[in-house]
């Protein structure tokens, strides 16, 4: 399967992100503490991490699985809907080029979100937050060599 996984250390700014939970404010100090769980439990598992810094220019960059689709045959580099996080993807494409020659790319007027895709097999799912329950058909979907 996957043998390198790309983490993005939370940035002070990470309060600032968005977010519909009505959570509150996040935990800085709490979620840098869950952020090293994390790579502890990755490296446990086998992999390799790779640790970017924090940016805080970017309050979402810590979600580096929204900027990047790995698959086995390439990543795509996708093109997240909020204005606020466009800016995160040239940095995500520059660490997924260590482990990728083949990169694909979303560009407008297509969005998507990395975490709101899930690849079975040779299949992706995407989810629709605030969109129907149920299967969507993707009428203009570009297939690429790449994937497939």
């Amino acid at each position: 399967m996957f043998a390198n996984a790309i983490v993005r250390t939370p940035g002070k700014s990470m309060i600032m992100g968005l977010t519909t939970a009505h959570l509150g404010v996040p935990d800085y100090e709490r979620a840098l503490l869950q952020h090293q769980s994390y790579i502890k439990a990755l490296i446990e598992c086998g992999l390799n991490v790779t640790v970017m810094p924090a940016d805080e220019e970017f309050p979402d960059s810590t979600f580096v699985e929204d900027t990047a689709l790995v698959t086995p045959h390439c990543a795509i580099i996708t093109n997240p809907g909020a204005a606020s996080r466009k800016g995160e993807t040239a940095q995500t494409r520059e660490a997924v080029s260590r482990f990728y020659s083949d990169i694909e790319e979303i560009s407008e007027p297509g969005t998507v979100e990395a975490g709101d895709v899930l690849m079975v097999g040779g299949h992706f799912m995407l989810a629709f937050p605030d969109g129907p329950i149920g299967p969507v058909r993707i009428s203009s979907f570009k297939y690429s060599k790449a994937m497939g």
